[in-house]
């Protein structure tokens, strides 16, 4: 008898492996064509020690994750508040439509310089940019959620005279859970990204600022470090609260629906 197949919806850690190692292979035989160029994954992975052991390290992660945090979270938080009110306002979505169109549109370096016009060079601008640019993404994850709500457990709400806590909690959350958990993984991604992108071009201190400052000194192993620990930065924020907070709310769900 065969054995049983995976189940589609869960994602094959043994392939996922694989795939991390064709990455590596990858990266290792572009770096052997242009060692000047590019560092190997040896060198980058031999270059995080004296980089963690630097006096800077801690000061340009911690500003860095700082900035991720308060961006994507009040860029997460915005959109979603505007998106549960403009799922209930057909005017108010008319209304929000051309700014979200807006924001979608314009290349964040283009914002970038003009924030830093507005705010000058630190932590404002890059806060700022993050949560202008991911404001967008969860607003309308959240309003394609809301429109999909069964409208007859919305009467039944309102004919239990449901406030506005017991709405959220027991009909509005276990129906975006899905939709805002994809949005927020691309927000956090995106904010990571976002930020970095921001310090490059335009702040005195954070990861973006070390990595300008290794490829300005030619520094290919110490920048591809960098890479290797915004990588793990992102696996950790997967894998230790984005899939932890997956598996609460799909067991706060099952008693929501019983």
């Amino acid at each position: 008898m065969s054995a049983p197949a995976a189940s589609p919806a869960r994602t094959s850690r043994g392939w996922s492996v694989a795939g991390v190692l064709l990455l590596l292979l990858a990266w290792h035989l572009t770096a052997r064509l242009g060692p000047l160029l590019m560092a190997t994954p040896w060198d980058a992975l031999r270059a995080i020690g004296p980089l963690v052991r630097s006096e800077q390290f801690f000061a340009n992660a911690g500003v860095s994750l700082m900035r991720i945090g308060v961006g994507v979270l009040a860029g997460a938080s915005i959109g979603f508040t505007l998106g549960v009110l403009a799922g209930h306002s057909a005017r108010l979505r008319g209304l929000i439509e051309p700014v979200r169109w807006l924001l979608m549109a314009v290349p964040p370096v283009v914002m970038v310089v003009l924030a830093m016009l507005w705010f000058g060079m630190g932590s404002p601008m890059v806060i700022f940019i993050t949560t202008l640019m991911m404001a967008p993404g969860m607003y309308v994850n959240t309003v394609k959620g809301m429109l999909h709500v069964d409208r007859r457990l919305m009467e039944m709400t309102h004919v239990y005279r449901y406030g506005p806590w017991l709405r959220l909690r027991h009909l509005y959350l276990p129906a975006l859970s899905a939709p805002l958990l994809a949005a927020l993984l691309i927000a956090l991604c995106g904010g990571v990204r976002l930020v970095v992108m921001a310090e490059v071009l335009g702040a005195e201190n954070g990861i973006g600022y070390a990595l300008a400052n290794a490829r300005s000194t030619f520094d290919t192993a110490e920048l591809f470090a960098w890479v290797l620990l915004i990588f793990g930065l992102v696996a950790l924020l997967e894998f230790a609260l984005l899939q932890p907070l997956q598996r609460r709310l799909g067991r706060w769900m099952e008693p929501s629906h019983a």
